[in-house]
């Protein structure tokens, strides 16, 4: 597998096995010592852009320089392509002492700070040997997780036990990095740096025009469904556009390769749809006869959003637990979700209690809420307003958190 790797993502698997392709040499201003170094890893896409604004504030500090790395090769695109600051990036070693010590040494760092849950144990005790600082920002844990470290506790508890510091998203996962065994007073809450990334869209698809879609049609996106998820909403748009016939439903699944699947899923409900590549590369209207698009391109799923009037988050019908609710609320958005919030629980209870968000936990709840929604403007805009209104009174978390890395000498 290694040899393979080195042939087809030589620069990839260089840097698993420790051969770091640069070695960032330490520099320095001329009047002044030299520049503290951070290497900060974060795992894949989600990670980088939670990262991203605190990495950038980082690096505003003439006297910081900041390393960068990823475990995917998405992950490492996108920092690459958003972060301008950094003085490398590379990817993630594999978890073995020797290949440890050898990045190390040539990253030579005197802070690492870990985004999210990324605690590799070779990393973060051999990390600590060496005299370097660990800390973890954004910092969660599930309650899953938890109970899977928790039966690995011979291993994990050191782990969670040598971190200089922790900041956690909320009270919650505080408590749960307290029960691994990091103590109390290394532990601060500082909030979602991941929602500062967070932007409302400013292109658009061009969806209502393509689709011949009447601007007071309610359209209704569905983002990054799961298995199981497309059958209740089909089947719930399918009866509440009985009572409301300008209601339309953009789909848009979290995995590509279902699109064939979630197709037959529309069809099967009696409705009429269409596919979004197909639309763009055809290039005209399909006609008010489509009730459904099937979005299936990369990267659309926020100019959807500022297209529509309602939302649905999609994995929380499926137990997966939720997926991002904060790219609706930015583009202020009347919001349905199902009962499984476990990876967005903060927002989603912020956004019921402004009333910005209705509870559905299946399809019949699901179409008697279309129907509220579809039948009255005023309800619409009122929950878009409050949406808008949390979006916009968030607090910087990336702030909070280079504040108290600050205090504890990371930087």
């Amino acid at each position: 597998m290694w040899a393979v790797g080195l042939v087809t993502g030589p620069e990839r698997w260089r840097s698993r096995l420790g051969l770091v392709p640069v070695a960032p040499r330490r520099v320095s201003d001329k009047a002044g010592p030299r520049k503290r170094r951070v290497w900060v890893h974060a795992s894949s896409v989600g990670e980088v852009r939670a990262a991203a604004k605190l990495v950038r504030e980082m690096c505003k500090d003439p006297g910081t320089e900041v390393v960068f790395s990823t475990m995917t090769a998405t992950g490492n695109q996108v920092a690459r392509d958003t972060l301008q600051g950094p003085s490398a990036f590379f990817f993630l070693p594999l978890d073995v002492p020797f290949v440890v010590e050898r990045v190390l040494r040539r990253v030579d760092a005197d802070s690492l700070v870990l985004v999210e849950t990324e605690l590799w144990p070779c990393l973060v005790f051999l990390a600590k040997r060496r005299g370097v600082k660990v800390v973890v920002v954004n910092s969660k844990v599930s309650d899953r997780s938890r109970r899977r470290y928790a039966m690995f506790g011979f291993l994990f508890r050191g782990v969670f036990g040598s971190v200089d510091a922790v900041m956690a998203q909320n009270e919650r996962n505080a408590g749960r990095f307290e029960l691994l065994g990091t103590p109390r007073d290394r532990i601060t809450v500082t909030g979602n740096t991941k929602q500062d990334a967070q932007t409302a869209a400013v292109e658009r698809l061009g969806i209502r025009q393509k689709l011949g879609w009447a601007p007071d049609d309610v359209v209704v996106t569905a983002g990054s469904t799961r298995p199981n998820e497309e059958v209740a909403l089909c089947a719930g748009f399918a009866t509440a556009k009985v009572s409301v016939p300008g209601l339309r439903l953009v789909l848009v699944p979290r995995h590509l390769g279902r699109v064939d699947y979630v197709s037959k899923i529309v069809s099967s409900n009696g409705l009429q749809l269409a596919r979004w590549s197909k639309l763009q590369a055809s290039g005209g209207a399909e006609g008010r006869d489509v009730n459904v698009l099937v979005l299936d391109t990369i990267g659309d799923l926020v100019a959807a959003y500022a297209e529509s009037d309602v939302a649905f988050v999609g994995g929380t019908l499926s137990g997966h637990g939720g997926h991002n609710i904060l790219e609706p609320a930015a583009a202020g958005l009347a919001i349905l979700a199902g009962p499984s919030r476990e990876n967005i629980e903060d927002d989603a209870a912020a956004l019921e209690l402004r009333g910005a968000l209705v509870t559905v936990d299946n399809s019949s709840a699901l179409a008697e809420a279309l129907v509220a929604l579809g039948r009255s403007k005023d309800e619409r805009e009122r929950r878009s307003r409050a949406a808008l209104e949390f979006f916009r009174s968030r607090p910087v978390a990336s702030l909070k958190t280079l504040e108290h890395l600050k205090r504890i000498g990371v930087l």
